[in-house]
C-alpha cells in the first residue's frame, strides 16, 4: 500500500519580506493573485503548481536557495520576461543553456532565491 495517496506539486519558499515577495511573484513573475494571503503565508496556484511563500520567524536567518531544488516556470517569451524584470528593478537573469528544446534563464527573486524561466524553442511541440 502506498502511504501517499495524493501528490501535490508545490514549492515552499521561506522569505523575510513577505510583502516584497508577494508583489514580485504576483506582478513580475506573473503568478496572478494569491488564492490565500495571510500575514505569514501566501499561496499562488498556476498551471497545476502551487507556490507557497512562508514568512520566516522573527530574527531567523535563512540563506537564499542555491538552486539545488528550484522553481522552474515556462513563459511565452524570455525577452518579454527579462524586460519585466528590468522594468521592476531586478536583474534580467543570466542565460543558462539550451536544454531539451528549451531556452533557460537563471533569475533571482528579491531575497536571492534562484529560479529558472524557460521558453520552448519550437512552438507548438
Amino acid at each position: 500500500m502506498n502511504p501517499v495517496n495524493k501528490v501535490q506539486t508545490a514549492f515552499l519558499i521561506r522569505v523575510s519580506d513577505l510583502d516584497k515577495c508577494r508583489s514580485f511573484y504576483r506582478d513580475v513573475v506573473g503568478l496572478g493573485s494569491p488564492v490565500m494571503d495571510s500575514g505569514c503565508w501566501i499561496e499562488f496556484r498556476s498551471a497545476g503548481v502551487t507556490v507557497l511563500l512562508e514568512k520566516c520567524e522573527w530574527g531567523e536567518k535563512v540563506p537564499p536557495a542555491s538552486g539545488r531544488i528550484a522553481l522552474m516556470l515556462t513563459v511565452d517569451s524570455l525577452e518579454e520576461f527579462s524586460k519585466r524584470m528590468v522594468q521592476a528593478g531586478y536583474a534580467e537573469g543570466e542565460d543558462s543553456a539550451d536544454r531539451f528544446g528549451y531556452c533557460v534563464k537563471c533569475c533571482r527573486d528579491p531575497e536571492g532565491n534562484l529560479f529558472y524561466i524557460t521558453e520552448r524553442k519550437t512552438k507548438g511541440v
